[in-house]
């Protein structure tokens, strides 16, 4: 065998420098060089920074003065109604207003009598002069109420007094009629035997209830009563012995 064909089997066997292979570089080992190089130049980036503490500041300050308004707010409400809450129960305290009977007149009266059936027929008229006194620092409104004519527990004349409005520390006068229904007496038995004896005991009852409003937020029941108990005497047509009670509830 000659020297060419040797130098020819041995060439496939013996590597050439140039053929050589590159390592290989795994995957994980190349991203995680990415990234801890993105890493290094994110926390070199100084603008990103900057602009993450002062928007995290900006929080911070607008929650600041969101909690120091609500404070305010809820403060300034508070020292309201503390303030509403000490005028109510000292210079705008509630007190009675009341009602007064300044006279009662006898206005008409006329007697007829039947004696065979031993019954009287009764006319009568009362001039009733009211006044309503409102001793507070606000006005006080009543509503539609009444003044009634009563003999011996049984109501026998009625008037109806409007609603209105007294203003405040101040008093209105008011004057009422007050007829006797004669056809309400025409069973009472007891009427002859009173005429016969020249006196009449009457009961004159007024009622007045309203409200009275504190600064437009506190409001404040009120009934006022007056009763007043007369003699009519028959002889000479006069009133005596007037006895009035009076009585106020809030």
């Amino acid at each position: 065998m000659d020297a060419q064909t040797l130098n020819h089997s041995k060439a496939p066997n013996s590597p050439s420098p140039s053929a050589s292979p590159s390592p290989l570089i795994p995957n994980s080992t190349r991203r995680s060089g990415s990234s801890s190089r993105m890493t290094q130049g994110d926390s070199m980036n100084p603008f990103s920074t900057t602009a993450a503490a002062s928007s995290s500041s900006s929080a911070k300050k607008k929650r600041k003065r969101r909690n120091v308004c609500l404070a305010s707010t809820a403060a300034a409400v508070i020292l309201v109604v503390l303030i509403l809450l000490i005028l109510a129960l000292t210079v705008f305290k509630a007190k009675k207003p009341s009602t007064t009977v300044n006279s009662l007149a006898l206005d008409d009266l006329s007697v007829s009598f039947d004696i065979a059936r031993l019954a009287v027929r009764l006319n009568l008229t009362l001039d009733v002069d009211l006044a309503i006194r409102n001793p507070n620092r606000v006005g006080f409104r009543y509503s539609n109420s009444s003044a009634a004519l009563n003999y011996r527990g049984e109501q026998v004349g009625e008037v109806p007094i409007p609603a209105g409005r007294v203003g405040a520390d101040s008093t209105t006068p008011m004057n009422l009629t007050l007829t006797l229904m004669a056809d309400r007496l025409l069973s009472n038995s007891q009427l002859y035997s009173d005429v016969i004896a020249g006196s009449l005991r009457l009961n004159a009852f007024t009622r007045i209830k309203g409200k009275v409003s504190i600064m437009k937020i506190f409001k404040i029941s009120v009934t006022s009563t007056t009763s007043c108990d007369i003699t009519v005497f028959i002889s000479n047509r006069t009133v005596g012995d007037q006895t009035c009670n009076y009585k106020t509830k809030l």
